[in-house]
């Protein structure tokens, strides 16, 4: 599922969607969520021209359909309007929306642009970005602004380590219709000190899960920052050395997902780093 309000970045979410359909031979449904303006027969506006219910969807259909087939223009040969099912949802709630839809469609997975913006935009942007996040029961693709299509050929998974194979089993479908390697790594020092580290031996513990989960290249890296805690500087400590084309981040703490996309911190992480990130709880 790939929700659109029209922008460039949007657009970016779109190609990202259709790229990885292409490879899973799956379906995109690209949904525009419009709120209907409804006035009383008495308005004020009486005398203009006031759009009906019929005309406001039409229109929203009509950009709709130019939406998509500017977005497979960029895959000439390769996919077609079939593979993208299109549809306008009226009503309020972008998020609610946006879930809903979800449920009605099946869909595996939900692919949304997010961006730097700023100001009020900023706010809302990040507020429903969060909340579909923080809510969705299905995978969450977010592809920054910044980003530029490409192969996905590395996914670097941030792990708390408390849960490698269970998350595996989440993360695994999607590295494999990528076609990408995955790595696990973690961030320490943190405080108090993660028992889950304590225990996990990377030597024994990393043979066993590529072979149950039939990997080739599944490999560990421990990531050490200089003070305890500091998520975000050992992720983009691992972003710069390592250079994943992708990030991974699970959660089991209500709460840390909204900080990880909520552009109103200073570190969000979705406003501040070029990579595409899924978040999957």
């Amino acid at each position: 599922l790939v929700p659109t309000d029209f922008s460039a970045n949007s657009m970016k979410a779109l190609k990202f969607a259709i790229q990885t359909a292409i490879k899973s031979k799956a379906q995109v449904v690209l949904m525009h969520q419009t709120s209907i303006l409804e006035l009383a027969p008495d308005s004020a506006f009486t005398g203009l021209y006031v759009p009906t219910t019929g005309d406001q969807i039409d229109y929203a259909k009509n950009a709709l359909s130019k939406f998509r087939k500017k977005a497979l223009s960029a895959f000439k040969g390769k996919a077609d309007e079939s593979l993208i099912e299109a549809e306008v949802v009226p009503g309020v709630g972008t998020v609610d929306i946006i879930l809903e839809t979800r449920k009605r469609v099946k869909a595996d997975v939900i692919v949304m642009g997010t961006t730097g913006a700023s100001g009020l935009k900023r706010l809302f942007i990040g507020s429903v970005a969060a909340q579909v996040v923080e809510k969705s029961p299905v995978p969450v693709i977010v592809i920054p602004e910044s980003h530029r299509m490409g192969a996905i050929k590395k996914i670097g998974y941030a792990s708390d380590l408390a849960h490698v194979t269970k998350d595996l089993e989440q993360i695994v479908p999607i590295a494999k219709t990528l076609g990408a390697e995955v790595e696990i790594f973690h961030i320490e020092p943190t405080f108090p000190t993660n028992d889950a580290f304590l225990k996990f031996k990377p030597e024994a513990e990393i043979p066993a899960l590529a072979k149950k989960f039939k990997l080739e290249n599944l490999k560990y890296r421990l990531v050490k920052t200089k003070f305890d805690n500091d998520f975000y500087s050992g992720i983009e400590s691992y972003r710069r050395n390592q250079k994943p084309d992708m990030l991974v981040v699970i959660t089991h703490k209500r709460g840390l997902l909204g900080k990880l996309f909520d552009p109103s911190k200073s570190k969000g992480l979705a406003y501040h780093t070029k990579l595409p990130v899924i978040s999957i709880k």
